[in-house]
């Protein structure tokens, strides 16, 4: 829909009328009653009946609670048929005639599948049955895995017990991999360790004790070093890429994520070290804790670092001179989309500014104005985040498409004041307002297809194929200045005068040029050589190869990426033929990652190449998920947490999806 039509007046639209005065009444005419009587209720009834009812919120509604149809014919018994168990068989009888199954007798004396967890009948058939059944595999699977992390536990806890001699050091093993495996699961699940004892009648109905919060706050650094070891375990000389960043929480904090492939080919992300520090950090700071985490917690060998994906801070880039010094293999990459958040930022739009400042500020503090709102438009009310400029442009396109609600809002002298002022003073000055309607529509118009791209390049998954494709496409937009929302609104302003019309345009045009100035300067300059590695990344992608039909001279282009020596660039020269051929008619729609995996044996170079080229990303967007987790984690009543138990609730979260 164009913005004249969102733009357009708001009378004789149906908009509700605004809500009765909420002046209190005189209630001192109310009836009293001087004496208690069996009439009370009914006088508190009518009482009730007088006074007036407060709104309810939509999320006052009652919940709808699921329900079972109602049987049809015979109804069912429910539950196991304990009179047909055979008599002469009892349930400690039957977990011996089936001793690989994970049976038990529960305190009930049931015949109990630990696996499944549930009560079974002691029939032989019975039991025959459900042991074929593929939950009971999926449970003993299970069952195994679990025997297996505790004695991975225990082996690690006496470690530990040997160089801290922990309080707590004599108690049975069973206890203590209990209270790992249960402070363990808090963290995982975002659950903060004071909380433990909420759940603790629930937690020990196991007949394995725990102990107290200041005791459970002891295991913090055991647990944290066992998923620091976990991940130097996975990593296990694979080549990994880094994805760094940082923010101010509490003080300075500073997150390295490792990239890597597993043999399975599934790409994981793994918070592998969290910092609090006193004050920001310099350059030089940032390189000595990045070489300090991968070269001596970690143990990765120079050669195996790859990439390092972060935002384009100077910072930043002074401390990437340094790194790379160690790590001559990285390809350094400025994140795609900080610059292209940046873009928006440079769009000249003065009167558009001073308008959404005050347009946001209504909202801020006055649930009366988003009530109103709501009520105008069925809409929730603007919000965006502070941070990120296209969380702005989402609220400015909404405000587009309810631009002819906004006169209705304002009329209201009650609903934010001073914010309303400078609305009206803007929306009575008719020359304001044009320039207003071609700003607004200007943004939304060009900034979209950055919005878009964004969007794209800040997952997780094998990015590098489609980066070029993406950016690319950006310059077409910049080219081909579609702007259908521009030319509607310039049209109806116009009032069919072609030189204001054009006039209009051309005020457009100067709005958005800073912005394209800027995206241009920073991809064809700052970012060019990054550009040529995701241009040549292109080679991978097996639904375009054999439309792209590359000579061995191409394949030179991979040459912008520092990790691949000129032997290996030969040794896929010569495979290209049957990587052509394999890659026919391949269609678009295949999972790249599945394809290589299942052409690993056929393809052996080009498979090695493509798992470092996987481990680039052309955004540092998982630094920025793991900054959410540790907002939504710990607010402002836990500043005084320390950095373990920061640390390893973040890792542990993350990493767990």
């Amino acid at each position: 829909m164009h913005i004249v039509h969102a733009m357009a007046s708001a009378s004789g639209s149906g908009v509700p009328p605004i809500e009765e005065s909420t002046k209190e009444r005189d209630l001192s005419d109310l009836p009293r009653s001087e004496e208690h009587t069996e009439d009370s209720h009914c006088q508190v009834r009518s009482i009730l009946d007088v006074l007036k009812c407060p709104q309810a919120s939509m999320l006052g509604r009652k919940r709808a609670i699921q329900s079972n149809p109602p049987p049809v014919g015979a109804k069912k018994s429910k539950g196991i048929p304990l009179n047909s168990d055979p008599k002469s068989v009892s349930p400690s009888d039957r977990v011996k005639d089936f001793p690989d199954e994970c049976l038990k007798v529960n305190f009930n004396k049931q015949l109990f599948c630990n696996a499944c967890r549930e009560v079974l009948s002691c029939k032989k058939s019975s039991i025959q049955t459900h042991i074929k059944t593929s939950k009971h595999e999926k449970g003993k699977e299970r069952l195994k895995q679990k025997t297996a992390t505790e004695m991975d536990i225990t082996k690690a806890l006496r470690i530990y017990d040997q160089e801290h001699h922990p309080v707590g050091e004599t108690l049975p093993d069973s206890v203590r991999v209990y209270r790992v495996r249960v402070l363990t699961a808090m963290l995982k699940s975002g659950v903060p360790v004071s909380k433990i004892d909420c759940f603790r009648d629930l937690l020990e109905e196991n007949a394995l004790a725990l102990t107290s919060i200041p005791n459970m706050r002891q295991l913090l650094p055991f647990v944290l070093r066992q998923e620091i070891d976990r991940i130097k375990v996975a990593i296990g000389g694979r080549p990994i890429s880094i994805i760094f960043d940082g923010t101010t929480h509490v003080s300075e904090a500073l997150v390295l994520v490792v990239r890597y492939l597993t043999d399975d080919w599934v790409i994981r992300q793994e918070v592998c070290r969290l910092m609090l520090l006193a004050k920001s950090m310099t350059g030089e700071e940032i390189a000595r804790q990045i070489i300090s985490v991968l070269s001596t917690e970690m143990g990765i060998p120079s050669d195996l670092v790859v990439g390092a994906m972060h935002d384009r801070a100077s910072v930043n880039q002074v401390a990437m001179r340094t790194v790379k010094v160690i790590y001559h293999n990285l390809l350094d990459v400025g994140c795609f989309s900080h610059t292209l958040d940046r873009v928006g930022e440079n769009m000249k739009t003065p009167i558009f500014d001073d308008f959404f400042k005050a347009w946001v500020g209504m909202f801020t503090r006055s649930p009366k104005t988003r009530a109103r709102w709501k009520s105008l438009t069925g809409l929730p009310p603007p919000s965006y985040s502070a941070t990120r400029w296209w969380s702005h442009y989402e609220v400015m396109a909404k405000l587009m498409h309810t631009f002819g609600d906004v006169s209705a809002l304002i009329e209201d002298e009650d609903i934010s004041p001073a914010n309303a002022s400078k609305l009206r003073a803007i929306l009575s000055d008719s020359a304001k307002t044009r320039k207003l309607k071609m700003e607004l529509a200007a943004t939304v118009d060009c900034m979209e297809p950055f919005v878009k791209a964004m969007y794209n390049l800040e997952g997780d998954g094998f990015l590098a194929l489609e980066t070029y494709q993406r950016i690319n496409a950006l310059y077409i937009a910049v080219t081909s200045n579609h702007m259908p929302n521009v030319t509607a609104v310039a049209k109806s302003q116009a009032n069919g005068n072609s030189v204001n019309e054009r006039q209009l345009l051309d005020y457009a045009h100067v709005c958005v040029k800073p912005a394209y100035d800027y995206f241009k300067l920073k991809f064809d300059q700052d970012l060019k050589p990054v550009m040529k590695a995701f241009k040549a990344a292109r080679l991978f992608s097996p639904s375009k190869i054999n439309a792209m039909r590359p000579s061995p001279s191409d394949v030179d282009e991979l040459n912008a990426f520092p990790f691949f020596s000129t032997s290996l660039i030969e040794e896929l020269k010569k495979e290209l033929p049957d990587y052509l051929s394999i890659a026919e008619d391949v269609c678009s729609a295949i999972d790249p990652i599945s394809w290589w995996k299942n052409e690993e044996y056929h393809l052996p170079n080009w498979s090695r190449a493509c798992k470092y080229v996987s481990l680039i990303q052309p955004s540092s967007a998982a630094a920025e998920r793991v900054f959410s987790l540790l907002a939504n984690s710990f607010k402002s009543s836990q500043e005084s947490a320390l950095e373990d138990y920061i640390e390893i609730s973040v890792m542990l979260q993350y990493n767990s999806h």
